[in-house]
């Protein structure tokens, strides 16, 4: 009988407990530096409070609306392509947070850096906004599609379900890829088809420079702090406040990007193990790499060889069982096709939806001189002024809307699990299918 081969492996858990422990880890170490490099000397303790805020600016701005939108629906996408992604919140964040980081290492090269923000930021706001709202847009569309799909499978399986009729393997059809949407949008989405892609969507969702500013505000205010001695601090002592927003952003979207990993996809694995052991039986290909070379092994090794190989080949071998991995596949499809998943499936699509839109027209109400009038018009600006202003308001209110999606998330998710309990613990009343 051929020799099994141990080996382990994180569980999805145990993936998403190493990430977040290596951020809360990556929080600690940035606050120990910080506190070494400003805490000891009485002169410099003020710059602690500049870098308490850089880190709760990182932790607000996690929650705007776009990040929440963008990171849930990638997540979703990325789901319905059979992956479990751990890391979209991580890698949007990371591509977020460079601009700021870049902008605030050139400063401390040079804090005249600083003076010439508002023109970059003026055309980095505009490409910013458009690119994050036609993304949000796009995905909207894509998670429109997925949410179809898995309605026509749900009603097919139900009426397999009713005729007695095995449950089918779902899979991909072709037909789908045809449509006129996916035709159009099908390069578009197949580009996020890994985890690490969203790191340049990051990069041009932060292209507003509107973080960069108001971190770099809090580096120059940083440089321009004097001791008692009338020196100030070096200047690459700045970057500790960048990467101090960085650790609370990624901190906070990787823990957004777990959240809707385990709402989407259910608990998979049913197991509170970090590490799971996994057994591989050797292929045939593998066991002949392992048989010795005719032309140069001796005759009795090549006798051993092939009496072990006689003794392994029985006449009748046992059939191939099922590894943990299909068994593991087949419950993440099941539970897609829930009614939780399709609940929050629709409510991301019209969250991503709202925001594209309140982007948009954010983006319009700002470049349009005759919309700006309107809005800052002293009367009030009638009824056009009242619109203007309202889009103005959602544009600078994203991070209370942020919060309130992921509120609405965990509400819906702890509602849906709460309410089955309830129902399961009843007399008489068991629990109901995957496809419910």
């Amino acid at each position: 009988m051929a020799s099994q081969v141990v080996s382990f492996r994180l569980t999805l858990l145990g993936r998403c407990v190493l990430l977040m422990s290596s951020l809360v880890l990556a929080n600690a170490v940035c606050w120990i530096v910080t506190a070494i490099l400003f805490g000891r000397n009485p002169d410099t303790q003020p710059i602690l409070s500049l870098a308490l805020l850089a880190w709760t600016l990182g932790l607000r701005h996690a929650l705007d609306a776009d990040h929440i939108s963008a990171i849930d629906n990638a997540t979703r996408g990325l789901i319905s392509m059979g992956q479990l992604p751990v890391t979209c919140g991580l890698f949007f964040s990371l591509g977020h947070s460079t601009i700021v980081i870049v902008v605030n290492v050139a400063i401390a090269i040079s804090s005249s850096v600083y003076n010439k923000l508002n023109g970059v930021g003026t055309v980095g706001g505009i490409v910013g906004a458009a690119v994050s709202g036609s993304f949000l847009f796009i995905v909207g569309l894509a998670n429109s599609v997925i949410l179809w799909r898995i309605l026509k499978r749900r009603q097919l399986a139900k009426r397999r379900e009713q005729q007695s009729l095995p449950a089918a393997e779902f899979e991909d059809d072709p037909k789908h890829n045809q449509m006129l949407m996916m035709r159009l949008l099908g390069p578009i989405i197949t580009f996020v088809n890994k985890p690490w892609k969203l790191y340049p969507v990051g990069v041009l969702f932060g292209f507003g420079f509107d973080t960069a500013s108001s971190i770099a505000l809090l580096a120059v205010s940083a440089l321009g702090h004097r001791r008692s001695d009338g020196t100030s601090i070096p200047s690459g002592a700045i970057v500790l406040l960048p990467l101090l927003f960085t650790t609370g952003m990624t901190l906070v979207d990787s823990a957004d990007s777990v959240l809707m990993l385990y709402s989407y996809s259910g608990f998979p694995e049913h197991t509170w193990a970090i590490v799971e052991r996994t057994q591989k039986t050797p292929t045939d290909s593998e066991n002949i790499q392992d048989c010795p070379d005719p032309a140069t092994a001796s005759p009795k090794q090549l006798t051993e060889t092939q009496s072990q190989q006689v003794s392994n080949d029985p006449a009748t071998p046992p059939p191939p069982p099922v590894s943990n991995e299909t068994t593991h596949d087949l419950q993440v499809k099941a539970n897609v096709m829930s009614g939780l998943s399709i609940v929050l499936t629709l409510i991301s699509i019209i969250v991503a939806f709202s925001i594209s839109l309140i982007t948009i027209m954010g983006l319009i109400g700002d470049q349009c001189a005759s919309c700006r009038a309107a809005a800052e018009a002293p009367d009030g600006g009638g009824l056009a002024g009242s619109w203007w202003r309202g889009w103005a308001n959602a544009n600078d209110n994203s991070g209370y809307i942020g919060a309130a999606i992921v509120g609405c998330f965990v509400l819906v998710v702890v509602g849906w699990y709460g309410t089955r309990g309830i129902i399961s613990r009843r007399p008489g009343q068991g629990r109901s299918g995957n496809c419910n």
